[in-house]
């Protein structure tokens, strides 16, 4: 007879997770210390949420499942802003907390996971797609099937399960753990509606989001676009769904975007979004009277299909790899006209500054990196920044997420990615906000021997908060770092080799340095704290 953990340790085996991430404790310790006896490799964080951003990074990279755990209490309430994280991006993670034992509840303990204080499988419900206490043993099999078949199912994301710690260590006769296989789902009568919507569209437009870059279509993508003309605009967190020189890419919209892309979204008749839920941050510059009349929209959440612009939508669930190679392999070109596409400058004038620009550096970074890399960049100013100026090469390499918007993401989502994959070089930009919160984690690299490139925009202040504010209220209330941190030293304090950057040359040395090298490196880029973010068009008037 075997323990609970046993066969939830063989699952994780047999699923091929290799990496698990989070904070050991009591209450969580037979479930860990059998994981790791199963092979699995234990990276020990240094909070739980940026554990739980590891686990989406490693997700996002293996196109696996995550796993990040935490002990009972505080350890698992610090797990739900990753939880959430990963609820917005689609990303399969598997949470696991701690709970006092079963025979001892009612009694007041330490670290408390019961509904006498801190309810982790309540807290957790609204952040994941599903989440349990599991208070029997013979239950656990069941409950972690349904949990599997939920995370890795057609609209993945996030379970949580709490495990009591007499459940964890109680013995079962037998645990029958069925291993998913995905099946493709796709929209067969749906898909067999877009070719009229086609053929009567005079000026169809791709928005491509990130559901292009989970599912990984790129490829379906482009030959979609090429096999019917249509010009390509991405969203923030769509970014780089698309090589930035194709000829039929025109740029990012919205927060962060191209003008020219906004026009575009401005006097098209059709949308074909890909992938997105065309939030706020993509949308901030359609008029509503220049909302498309028709509007074909892959996604397999169905929460805000049809709900956010007056056109008349049509929605294709399942998988968006699978729905796009059925579509190409039932449409023909000849069976649309031909458009004229004109190639269009959308780039934007680097700004004149005293000191180092973002924008100037971003313009030029992708030419300093192999194309086999990915780069993770965190939320604030510099996030819309890279929206802007940063020229992804490779399709797929580029995270950014736009939509919850969790500062301090990026730090734990790139070391999450170079666990999964050791020989891509693995770049994350963060800022100086987003390093005060989350920075120590550079200590979890260093330890595991993970060289990710960290480069941390000081500017000493809450930039996108402060520019924001002073346009709409004329204050900057908090958003001052009166004593700006120092985060090289910080850096050199964790184990980390560190770079302070004050101009080109500089950036350009200590990059090229952090790549020969192959250890954790810290680029601290001192930049100027007057350039203005690309993030004007979204405001809120507060008077």
């Amino acid at each position: 007879m075997r323990t609970v953990a046993d066969y939830l340790a063989e699952t994780l085996h047999k699923l091929g997770v290799t990496h698990v991430f989070g904070i050991i404790g009591k209450s969580i310790c037979p479930a860990v210390l059998k994981m790791v006896d199963h092979g699995l490799e234990f990276i020990p964080g240094r909070h739980e949420s940026s554990s739980g951003f590891a686990a989406a990074g490693y997700a996002l990279q293996t196109g696996k499942l995550g796993v990040a755990f935490a002990t009972s209490g505080p350890g698992g309430t610090n797990l739900l802003t990753a939880a959430a994280h990963a609820k917005a991006n689609n990303l399969p993670v598997l949470f696991i907390t701690g709970h006092q034992s079963i025979q001892e509840l009612g009694i007041p303990q330490c670290q408390d996971s019961s509904s006498y204080l801190a309810d982790l499988a309540e807290m957790f419900r609204p952040a994941t797609l599903f989440s349990k206490l599991v208070e029997r043993g013979d239950h656990f099999g069941t409950l972690l099937n349904h949990a599997l078949s939920i995370a890795l199912g057609p609209n993945k994301g996030p379970v949580h399960l709490c495990l009591p710690f007499d459940v964890q260590t109680e013995r079962l006769a037998e645990c029958r753990v069925i291993i998913p296989e995905p099946e493709p789902l796709i929209s067969v009568s749906n898909l067999n509606r877009i070719l009229p919507l086609l053929q009567k569209s005079s000026h169809p437009l791709i928005i491509a989001g990130k559901g292009v870059n989970r599912a990984k279509a790129h490829d379906e993508l482009r030959q979609f676009a090429e096999q019917f003309h249509i010009p390509v605009i991405t969203t923030p967190g769509g970014k780089g769904a698309i090589a930035w020189d194709h000829p039929l890419y025109h740029g990012p919209c919205g927060v962060g975007g191209f003008p020219h892309a906004d026009e575009l979204l401005n006097r098209s008749d059709l949308y074909i979004v890909l992938g997105s839920r065309l939030s706020d941050m993509t949308i901030c510059n359609l008029k509503p009277e220049n909302h498309p009349v028709h509007l074909i929209q892959f996604d397999a959440d169905p929460a805000f299909v049809g709900k956010i612009l007056n056109s008349q939508t049509l929605h294709i669930t399942g998988d968006l790899k699978d729905n796009m190679q059925f579509l190409l392999g039932s449409l023909t070109e000849q069976a649309v006209p031909d458009r004229e596409m004109s190639a269009v400058d959308y780039s934007v004038a680097l700004p004149d500054l005293p000191n180092l620009s973002l924008a100037s550096v971003l313009d030029k970074l992708s030419d300093m990196l192999p194309y086999d890399h990915t780069l993770f960049v965190d939320d604030g100013s510099h996030g819309f920044h890279a929206v802007q100026r940063y020229k992804v090469k490779k399709p797929g390499s580029f995270v950014f997420d736009a939509y919850f918007a969790c500062m301090g993401n990026a730090i734990g989502m790139a070391i999450g990615a170079k666990a999964a994959a050791p020989d891509e070089t693995i770049v994350c930009i963060t800022g100086d906000g987003c390093f005060m919160m989350l920075g120590a984690e550079i200590n979890t690299a260093v330890c595991h021997n993970l060289p990710v490139i960290f480069i941390v925009v000081n500017n000493k202040q809450l930039d996108m908060a402060l520019k924001g504010m002073q346009k709409t209220t004329g204050r900057i209330d908090g958003t001052l770092f009166e004593v700006p941190m120092d985060a090289a030293k910080f850096a050199e304090s964790l184990g980390a080799l560190a770079f302070r950057a004050e101009t080109h040359a500089e950036f350009n040395t200590a990059l090229k340095t952090a790549q020969e090298l192959k250890q954790v490196t810290v680029i601290e880029l001192m930049t100027d704290r007057d350039e203005i973010p690309p993030t004007a068009h979204r405001t809120v008037n507060l008077n």
